[in-house]
């Protein structure tokens, strides 16, 4: 995510670049008999305020990406929390809502569908906690009242608790908060889309790719009577879920060799599959203005993405929980040159 891209952290993040033997067992080949789809589906994220965004550049910008062959936008739903989380929220709540059904709206008529996205690394904090499942809460409430058209087809939660020092001064007990807070919002989803309206709504946590404790990475973490890395504990919280997903940020600009996307990805489908998970796995690429320069596709054109897209999905579209990729975000995909 772009408020992910913090550098000190991705920085820390390419030095986790040597793949455990164990995750190296994994086939990442595909598989005969099994069909590897040539055109996986594609998300991008919206970072800009819908509230903000003219009709004229929401139309734009979401015919741009359906011309491009994208199926989803993640949109930044803060605004719309922030206003919810007061006293008094009305009328500003009521505003809010009117216009995100109008970018929804625009959205379903290009073919796209929309998931909302919420967090902070402070969401981990006791007394912030509530956020996650309030987020959840809202989103089903918003649907509730919505025409089918304006609907919500989503919840991504991303809470990168990794991006607050303290994280690192305790890691075990840091990723045990974190795992807790996770808990409670997939608790608050599961009640949700019981609701008539919110019946197929998905639910997606990100994660960087060193969670599925690469080398270097924080280790296995004692969580309801297993330990385990952090993302197989996520996992493991989703794997009944069809709906659901993990986003696995695995961001390189390159997919081969041990470093490379293709490589990071392993634990994450590893364990998917062997524990025959029904939830799927998405997976994250950047290509906004970010350093180190290898995490990122900017400066590099479209094709250039899409053939680094085929290569991940020729490595891991046999894997049913396969789910295609992300981009962040909008303004720096449009930007980029198409060859």
């Amino acid at each position: 995510m772009r408020k992910a891209t913090l550098a000190g952290v991705l920085v820390c993040a390419a030095a986790l670049s040597v793949v455990m033997s164990g995750n190296q067992a994994v086939d990442a080949r595909p598989r005969s008999g099994r069909e590897v789809p040539r055109q996986p589906n594609l998300a991008a994220y919206e970072w800009h305020n819908f509230s903000r965004l003219t009709s004229r550049e929401t139309r734009r910008r979401l015919r741009f990406l359906h011309e491009q062959g994208f199926t989803t936008v993640y949109l930044d739903l803060g605004e719309y929390l922030d206003a919810a989380d007061r006293p008094q929220p009305q009328p500003r709540l009521g505003e809010l809502g009117r216009k995100l059904g109008q970018f929804v709206a625009e959205a379903s008529r290009s073919g796209l569908a929309v998931q909302a996205v919420g967090a902070s690394p402070t969401w981990t904090d006791p007394e912030l906690r509530y956020l996650g499942p309030m987020l959840v809460r809202l989103v089903g409430r918003y649907n509730a009242s919505a025409a089918a058209a304006e609907r919500l087809q989503g919840i991504q939660v991303d809470i990168e608790s990794y991006r607050d020092p303290r994280f690192f001064a305790d890691e075990q007990s840091a990723l045990l908060a974190y795992l807790e807070t996770q808990q409670g919002i997939v608790e608050a989803y599961r009640q949700v889309r019981a609701q008539p309206a919110n019946r197929g709504l998905r639910l997606g946590i990100a994660i960087p790719f060193w969670f599925d404790g690469e080398a270097g990475a924080p280790g296995p973490v004692g969580f309801n009577g297993a330990t385990k890395p952090a993302a197989y504990h996520l996992i493991d919280m989703l794997s009944d879920i069809p709906d659901a997903y993990v986003l696995v940020m695995a961001y390189r600009d390159f997919t081969p060799g041990a470093d490379g996307s293709i490589s990071h990805l392993r634990g994450e489908f590893g364990y998917a599959g062997e524990v025959g998970a029904r939830s799927g796995i998405v997976v994250g690429q950047e290509y906004a203005d970010v350093q180190p320069a290898m995490i990122t596709f900017h400066g590099r054109s479209r094709a250039a993405f899409r053939l680094a897209a085929r290569n991940i999905a020729r490595a891991y579209g046999h894997f049913p929980q396969f789910r295609g990729l992300s981009v962040d975000d909008v303004d720096a995909y449009m930007a980029a040159d198409e060859e």
